[in-house]
């Protein structure tokens, strides 16, 4: 089952039982060697997920405009969450599944507060997200002050610098024709 195309409402992303609130599993993906099959269906396709350690149930919630690529970033180790990485590490892919809570098609619904709903139905205990309300940096611009700290600071160590790492490279190239 594909979930390109599909026309699921924000209204049916709850499913109730009794009092509490849950959010609705749309499609879970246990096999996470075949990366072929997240292509396929998630590729371009926006909305939220969850991957989740089986055996402790923890999860992070997140949500992008293209599932598959963020996805990848968290399978590759890319600008993700950094307790999640520790559990990707420490037990490997193979005991977590992806989970899609929601697809986006309604330009109207901002992500971000589906994502905060969705973590909302969690205690944060069982969650590796650091906060109980989501927020992007889509379209943030960095002032110019911020980016000449940021600047400034990554180059602080002159080992970071760029040029200091060529003439590192070339003195190593030397070192080795000896």
């Amino acid at each position: 089952m594909t979930l390109s195309g599909r026309k699921d409402s924000f209204s049916i992303f709850y499913s109730s039982l009794g009092l509490s609130i849950i959010p609705t599993r749309l499609k879970t993906y246990g096999d996470l060697s075949d990366l072929k099959i997240l292509k396929k269906d998630l590729n371009k396709t926006g909305g939220v997920y969850g991957i989740i350690h089986e055996e402790s149930s923890k999860q992070y919630i997140g949500s992008s405009l293209n599932l598959y690529e963020r996805l990848m970033d968290h399978i590759k180790g890319r600008d993700s969450n950094l307790r999640l990485q520790r559990s990707m590490k420490k037990y490997g892919l193979n005991i977590f599944n992806i989970v899609i809570y929601y697809i986006h098609d309604d330009p109207a619904v901002l992500l971000t507060d589906v994502e905060t709903s969705v973590i909302s139905a969690f205690p944060l205990s069982q969650l590796f997200n650091f906060k109980k309300e989501a927020s992007s940096m889509l379209g943030y611009k960095h002032t110019s002050q911020a980016i000449k700290k940021k600047m400034k600071a990554r180059f602080l160590n002159k080992i970071n610098h760029p040029l200091a790492m060529r003439r590192m490279e070339k003195l190593i190239v030397n070192f080795r024709n000896i």
